[in-house]
């Protein structure tokens, strides 16, 4: 059974470092079919202590568009016939026939931006006992880009994932597989994403709690750099700060 305790104790710093294998990334860091960007991703991983990588195969920037499954798993087993054995390996996929496959090439855990809202991604983390990243959704929002309207943007954001996390245990996943993420950028205006960018002490602790800021529209109205914003994130208690490889 993973246990995401004694899996923090494993990694080198609180950072995890995102590759995307796409030719569409938001961010323009994609790297499907260069096995030289690739490289150039793991090097700077292993030069700055980053042992813990999250691979992503499909774009979810703004009015992304879903890949069929076998365009996502080509992407991947292109990673895959390229993948160094020096990290830890998250898979960042709203497809639980992606997940399955990472999961059998060695990836510990499943990062699903959509909260883990389809019964099949969550039998597959029942069945596999992997670490999951339940991403906050809006129980209101038809798709996880919807922009959606809070009043309290932190209280909301935390009922909203205690509840999705007490539903996937009482679905079968142990407390133990489980960290949260607030889903900065995701269906949420940027003044919301802000506010609960500035007010990460207030997020629910009782999960190991990641955050995914880098490159997102919103961080242009915070005045940190970026260094500062890293800092902030783990003054705030954050458990994991998701960035490009090159911050």
């Amino acid at each position: 059974m993973f246990d995401w305790k004694n899996f923090l104790k494993l990694l080198e710093k609180k950072t995890f470092g995102i590759i995307n294998v796409t030719d569409d990334s938001f961010s323009g860091d994609g790297i499907l079919h260069s096995k030289k960007l690739l490289k150039e991703r793991f090097n700077f991983a292993l030069e700055n202590n980053i042992n813990f990588l999250d691979i992503g195969c499909m774009s979810t920037k703004p009015d992304f568009q879903m890949l069929n499954t076998n365009e996502e798993l080509d992407r991947l087993n292109f990673f895959l016939d390229n993948m160094s054995d020096k990290f830890y390996y998250s898979i960042d996929t709203l497809n639980s026939l992606v997940a399955e496959r990472a999961l059998d090439s060695g990836f510990l855990i499943i990062n699903d931006v959509s909260g883990f809202s389809e019964s099949k991604m969550i039998e597959l983390a029942i069945q596999r006992e992997c670490g999951i990243i339940v991403m906050h959704r809006n129980p209101a929002s038809k798709n996880i880009q919807e922009k959606m309207d809070y009043v309290n943007v932190v209280d909301e954001v935390n009922t909203h994932l205690i509840n999705q996390t007490e539903n996937l245990i009482k679905k079968g996943i142990n407390k133990s597989q489980i960290a949260v993420d607030p889903g900065l950028g995701f269906g949420k205006k940027m003044d919301d994403s802000k506010e609960l960018f500035l007010n990460l002490n207030n997020l629910i602790k009782s999960y190991p709690v990641v955050v995914g800021y880098s490159r997102k529209k919103f961080t242009d109205q915070i005045n940190m750099t970026t260094s500062e914003m890293k800092d902030h994130c783990l003054h705030s208690g954050v458990d994991l700060v998701r960035l490009h490889l090159d911050n």
